[in-house]
């Protein structure tokens, strides 16, 4: 399987695209709603980068912050997933214009699930937002920094993906080390893995 792993540099130059993608639109969204856990570390960028325009320019108002959750469970005996909201959101989105971000648009199911699930809160608009967009996704984000199509790592993953594959692959500690380091994982954070976990 391929793989492509993102660096932090790689997360604020996304983020930066897709900020000025969304700012040449004239969208201004009254919430920018973060999809938990990979949407976190966008939404939270593009807040203070909304929050920098709208302040520099006069305003006196900025975007809200909020986040939900959702997850993928299965039930006994199924070998298929779907994912449900397992945090709601916590802010009256009621007629407001909403920016929800995801890192990802993978399989599109999340997305999908979040959107239908707001919809039903009457917002006014809801735009979607990824740093990356796989073209086979259900969904297709308004907008996106870059298409993808490997296995993507991101930086706020690295310890979740270097456990997988050391269970999956029965990884040695020596072994580990040479794996993640051909892939492309930073030095700094195999060592804190390598050192912490074997």
């Amino acid at each position: 399987m391929e793989f492509k792993i993102f660096h932090w540099h790689d997360i604020d130059r996304l983020a930066r695209s897709l900020f000025n993608l969304i700012k040449s639109d004239g969208y201004k969204p009254d919430i920018i709603l973060g999809i938990s856990r990979g949407g976190w570390i966008p939404a939270r960028l593009l807040s203070d980068m909304f929050e920098a325009s709208y302040l520099l320019e006069g305003h006196q108002t900025s975007s809200v912050l909020a986040t939900m959750q959702i997850r993928f469970y299965a039930a006994i005996a199924e070998t298929h997933t779907k994912p449900v909201i397992s945090q709601d959101v916590v802010v009256d989105i009621f007629q407001k214009n909403l920016l929800l971000i995801d890192d990802l648009a993978d399989s599109g199911e999340s997305l999908e699930c979040a959107l239908n699930y707001l919809n039903l809160k009457d917002p006014k608009t809801v735009k979607i937002a990824t740093l990356l967009y796989k073209p086979w996704s259900k969904v297709k984000p308004d907008y996106f920094a870059e298409e993808a199509s490997e296995w993507v790592v991101f930086p706020h993953e690295y310890y979740e993906f270097m456990t997988e594959q050391t269970l999956s692959q029965e990884l040695t500690k020596t072994k580990a080390w040479a794996t993640f380091i051909e892939q492309g994982i930073p030095d700094s954070a195999i060592n804190f893995f390598v050192e912490t976990f074997f």
